[in-house]
């Protein structure tokens, strides 16, 4: 139980920062396209969705 929740606050510490780290790169450097961070967010939360999935498998 302990090691799933120090799972997920690392999940969500990593997705709220580059999803920050997207809407920063998006408003900068691509015009106004802030949209990117929750896109990057999204993703980043679905790539540890799978991951942690496949852990567990093990």
């Amino acid at each position: 139980m302990k090691k799933a929740l120090s799972r997920a606050i690392v999940a969500l510490i990593v997705t709220i920062l580059l999803g920050y780290i997207g809407a920063v790169f998006g408003h900068d450097l691509m015009n106004g396209f802030v949209e990117l961070g929750p896109i990057v967010a999204v993703a980043v939360m679905g790539a540890f969705i799978i991951f942690f999935g496949e852990q567990n498998k093990k």
